[in-house]
């Protein structure tokens, strides 16, 4: 089940950030817990799960890029992980719903 691997993919990354004492951190492991739970009590459903792993994509970005996040190797692996199932769920999510790229050139 895609929500299973999901709970394990984000259940990784957010163990493998634990050890991090960092204010900017413990807000993506707050999204990530929010998800979690939300994915347990099956409030999303495909298009929204996507949404709001995105959003945590969004944070971790932001603060590796503005505000000095080093991931190690373990961190790197799951982050890794988590970021190309959230592409390609976006992709399969974006195919399904028919859409196309800017004047439908794919």
């Amino acid at each position: 089940m895609e929500y299973q691997e999901y709970i394990g993919l984000l259940e990784a990354f957010r163990l493998s950030l634990t050890a991090e004492n960092d204010s900017e951190v413990n807000k993506i492991i707050d999204q990530i817990n929010e998800i979690i739970a939300n994915l347990k009590t099956g409030k999303y459903h495909a298009m929204a799960l996507t949404q709001e792993v995105f959003e945590v994509i969004d944070l971790v970005n932001k603060d590796m890029a503005f505000k000095g996040l080093k991931l190690n190797a373990y961190q790197s692996k799951a982050w890794n992980r988590l970021k190309e199932k959230a592409y390609q769920s976006y992709s399969q999510d974006r195919n399904a719903l028919g859409f196309s790229g800017a004047f439908g050139v794919n």
